[in-house]
């Protein structure tokens, strides 16, 4: 077993803040940990197209992807999960009944519906090619591969009806913005520690997470050491051990300095 410890960081609002940058200190920090002979993993749920765009700022062990259904080590796969045809197919077929804004994420770019309407979405695909991870081949082609899903929705869709659904197959994470993060039951964040562990040999007790929002609630309840950034989602704070500062006011160096991590 490893003495080595392993850092878990979520992407946007914890290491990446609103207008697509890295604070200079969270770059120094990072490098600073991995000179010192610990371990860091960006844990995100953005699909590996989107999450390998973290990589222009900070060197990592790994890019854990899609909320634990896409895993890496360097340039090895060590997981990845594939929705079925058939559930994919009545993904595709429920939101666009319940008329839900649907976005299919996946290793081979983001998959937006033919009928997307709502403004948030519409911004998400601007962002989406920006990056360079938009899928640009038919919705409906079946050698599209999805790990998860996320759902805009308005006054318009059938929460209901999408809910019952989604909830036989998937977690539904409640995002902030009006929108569904669908993740296949049996993942998750916490899903993508653990593998990690279990393949490094690494205890628990040295396992650090860093997150800012719901999507990352399974890996803060699940890590011994759990760091809240200052602007989070307020149903992760009963289950931090460190609320650190802001992103932009250093708060991964100082929650890493509060450790001795660095």
């Amino acid at each position: 077993m490893t003495d080595k410890s392993a850092l878990f960081f979520d992407v946007d609002g914890t290491l990446m803040g609103d207008g697509r940058y890295v604070p200079e200190s969270t770059k120094a920090a990072i490098k600073k940990a991995r000179e010192k002979g610990h371990y860091v993993f960006i844990n995100s749920g953005r699909i590996l197209p989107l999450a390998r765009y973290i990589e222009n700022y900070v060197e990592c062990d790994g890019l854990l992807c899609g909320c634990g259904t896409d895993l890496y080590i360097g340039d090895k796969n060590i997981y990845s999960f594939e929705l079925p045809e058939d559930i994919l197919d009545e993904v595709r077929e429920e939101c666009r009944k319940d008329r839900g804004d649907l976005v299919l994420e996946g290793p081979k770019g983001v998959a937006f519906a033919p009928w997307i309407r709502i403004n948030e979405v519409v911004w998400l695909l601007d962002l989406v090619k920006d990056q360079d991870a938009l899928w640009t081949g038919d919705f409906y082609d079946r050698s599209y591969v999805a790990n998860k899903f996320c759902m805009q929705y308005d006054k318009e869709t059938d929460l209901g009806s999408f809910r019952a659904f989604a909830e036989k197959y998937f977690d539904v994470i409640e995002r902030s913005g009006d929108f569904y993060e669908c993740v296949p039951k049996g993942h998750g964040k916490a899903y993508a520690v653990k593998k990690i562990m279990e393949t490094l040999d690494i205890p628990k007790e040295n396992i650090y997470v860093f997150g800012d929002s719901t999507n990352d609630l399974d890996m803060i309840r699940f890590a011994e050491h759990s760091v809240v950034m200052g602007k989070h989602d307020k149903e992760l704070e009963p289950y931090a051990e460190f609320i650190t500062r802001d992103l932009e006011d250093d708060g991964i160096e100082y929650a890493m300095k509060h450790y001795g991590l660095i």
